[in-house]
């Protein structure tokens, strides 16, 4: 799967079928993304995502990722690219951005 994709249901099981290898996701609300992320399990990541999200922030819908041999790499390309396109940080990559609910 790639990043770039639409994004996919970010549920339970969707995320027990992400892959348990290292990689870049992203979270995704009304169509657009909203956080990168880089992980060492792309599968334990989410779930922490999902986990924090249902403590506090919501509106996620979904999600995508890729697995990646350098996470932190692909991770600063990313957000590169997001920049260069939007003219900022997604909206949850910024601290003082991050929702407060």
């Amino acid at each position: 799967m790639s990043i770039t994709n639409a994004s996919l249901p970010f549920n339970e099981s969707l995320i027990a079928a992400a892959p348990a290898a290292a990689g870049v996701f992203a979270l995704w609300q009304g169509g657009g993304i909203v956080y990168y992320g880089r992980a060492a399990t792309i599968r334990v990541a989410l779930d922490e995502q999902l986990r924090a999200r249902a403590l506090g922030a919501r509106g996620v819908t979904g999600c995508s990722w890729e697995v990646v041999a350098d996470p932190e790499s692909r991770h600063k390309e990313l957000l590169s690219e997001y920049v260069a396109a939007h003219r900022c940080v997604p909206l949850w990559n910024d601290p003082q951005r991050l929702p407060t609910d």
